[in-house]
């Protein structure tokens, strides 16, 4: 598992900041992850190193080094060209340009997949698989309720199985980017209702029916079918105002709206 998704996983553990250096600079980036991703820390409002710094309990050099990694990771960027930093505000590009580039990952990792898969792999997949459906029993989660992490590993024992190091982390970065995403639409009631869930969870499931039986062109196809079609549903939901979660405006002041109706 990456780095990235496993700090991710480790959010909310409510532990005090460790002492050695390193460990610290992780700790506090798993702190602002856990702030971005439940909407504590608001898309779109200048980020002060020295409140978060305050916020966090530290110094502000491991502030640092964690704004420079989400900065990386794209979930930060410039807010207002004076240097100042904010959480991203997605937009219709960004959805866009995201779930295009996901696409084609995906696509490679699972071509790649269907003959290196082990059977240890396949029946981890099929246990998240069993995860992931035995959630459909409780209907459609709250606003903000929805973990996706079980719906990221399904693809990263995918993208481990494919046994590409550059392509798994390239196709890490785009995940953490859906993920904010998602968290933002999912925070406003907007994405997914229970229909779309059980979509996404019937797609995973003939993506893993290709896998066992090893047909690349196939699992290819539909991985980049399954990936469209969330985005479909992703966009057609926010355009339909659902939730009261609507994408920046164009002619807003640097390119900036409120997310939320």
């Amino acid at each position: 598992m990456s780095v990235a998704v496993s700090m991710l996983r480790q959010v909310g553990t409510g532990a005090s900041a460790p002492r050695d250096r390193r460990a610290t600079r992780d700790w506090v980036l798993r702190q602002l992850y856990e702030w971005i991703f439940s909407g504590d820390i608001e898309p779109g409002l200048p980020l002060s190193e020295t409140d978060l710094a305050q916020r966090v309990g530290v110094s502000r050099q491991p502030i640092r080094e964690a704004l420079r990694q989400l900065e990386s990771d794209g979930l930060i960027e410039e807010a207002a060209g004076n240097g100042a930093r904010a959480v991203v505000v997605f937009e219709e590009r960004h959805i866009a340009e995201i779930y295009s580039i996901r696409a084609a990952l995906e696509a490679v990792s699972f071509r790649a997949a269907c003959s290196r898969i082990t059977e240890e792999q396949l029946a981890d997949l099929e246990r998240v698989q069993a995860e992931l459906e035995g959630r459909l029993r409780h209907g459609a989660p709250d606003p903000g309720k929805y973990d996706a992490a079980p719906d990221f590993r399904f693809h990263e024992i995918v993208a481990e199985a494919a046994g590409m190091p550059q392509l798994h982390a390239f196709l890490v970065n785009v995940w953490i980017k859906t993920w904010a995403l998602l968290n933002q639409v999912q925070l406003a009631g907007t994405y997914p209702n229970e229909r779309e869930i059980a979509d996404s969870y019937r797609d995973r499931r003939l993506l893993l029916d290709l896998l066992r039986e090893r047909d690349a062109e196939r699992a290819a196809a539909a991985v980049v079918t399954h990936v469209n079609r969330r985005k479909t549903q992703l966009t057609a939901a926010i355009e339909s105002g659902r939730g009261g979660f609507r994408l920046p405006s164009v002619a807003s002041p640097g390119g900036r709206a409120a997310v939320f109706a």
